[in-house]
């Protein structure tokens, strides 16, 4: 989540919709299992996100992952002050209700990265941990709720409580008793930059817990990014047997075609399996019209 501004006034964004007037969202590069770049441009402000996920020795289930936000200004020289602080938020749920614990000098995120961490059966334990060579102001609120579809109106509402008690736009820095979902919120001057880090297995005796948040954040992220945007564009090249006859734009605007069919929600791949009744005279070949149908409504 983000706050945007339009007409002079902030709000919260949490998803990317047309009426939104955004210049450009989406996916650029994407392999649908580890790595992913995407792009957002709201009026002023253009917002990058990248994830890396990795599965290495020590790591618990599921395997570690990181995600880095790049925040940066169109424009050499912002119009107004409205937009030269952006204001960033990202969470961690547990959907079963169990409890996340925060670390208590989570706002001195300059000497100490870790922001929480917690346990469940299929993961084990886990660190989440922020990592940044910028000035950020940090601030969280936590929330016990059975369901987050309502976040972003939690979140909405503690900042106006905030803004009219305070006069500042921040969370409150208060946690409901076995919060199941922590938000956290960065403010900083534009441009800054910073590393997310989830670790998991943090119990085991060979962990290896500073090695492999090491390579989660800094210059190790770096390389491992550019690694897979290579791999994405490789892949690609060779995929398609592309020409020099195609132009940047079109090229670029292939990718991203792939990129978000790949990290879409409308992306799926494996087997079903078909139930029909026993004297059914369907055809394979009905089968597979009835499926494609069904496939390009949803789509």
């Amino acid at each position: 989540m983000w706050i945007g501004v339009k007409d002079g006034r902030y709000f919260v964004r949490h998803v990317c919709q047309d009426a939104d007037e955004l210049r450009t969202y989406g996916w650029t590069s994407h392999n649908g299992r580890d790595y992913g770049h995407q792009k957002l441009v709201d009026q002023e402000l253009t917002l990058t996100t990248s994830f890396y996920k990795s599965k290495e020795d020590g790591s618990g289930y599921g395997g570690d992952w990181a995600v880095r936000i790049d925040m940066q200004s169109e424009s050499s020289k912002l119009s107004e002050d409205l937009w030269q602080t952006a204001y960033l938020f990202f969470y961690i749920a547990d959907e079963d209700g169990n409890a996340l614990s925060l670390n208590r000098d989570i706002l001195d995120v300059h000497n100490n990265s870790l922001l929480a961490f917690g346990s469940r059966k299929d993961v084990g334990s886990w660190h989440l941990h922020l990592v940044s060579t910028d000035d950020l102001e940090l601030h969280y609120s936590g929330f016990k709720i059975p369901h987050i579809h309502n976040l972003s109106d939690l979140v909405q509402q503690t900042l106006g409580a905030q803004a009219r008690k305070f006069g500042r736009l921040q969370l409150s820095d208060t946690t409901d008793d076995s919060s199941n979902i922590l938000v956290f919120q960065m403010s900083g001057r534009i441009p800054f930059r910073t590393d997310i880090a989830f670790v998991s297995g943090t119990d085991l005796k060979n962990s290896r817990l500073e090695d492999r948040l090491k390579s989660l954040t800094g210059t190790s992220l770096t390389d491992r990014l550019d690694e897979k945007e290579k791999e994405f564009d490789d892949k690609f090249k060779n995929c398609f047997n592309l020409t020099g006859e195609l132009d940047f734009e079109s090229i670029s605007t292939g990718k991203a075609a792939i990129a978000n069919l790949l990290g879409g929600i409308g992306y799926f791949y494996g087997q079903s399996k078909i139930s029909l009744p026993k004297n059914s005279n369907v055809s394979f070949m009905d089968l597979y019209v009835i499926i494609l149908i069904t496939f390009i409504c949803l789509s």
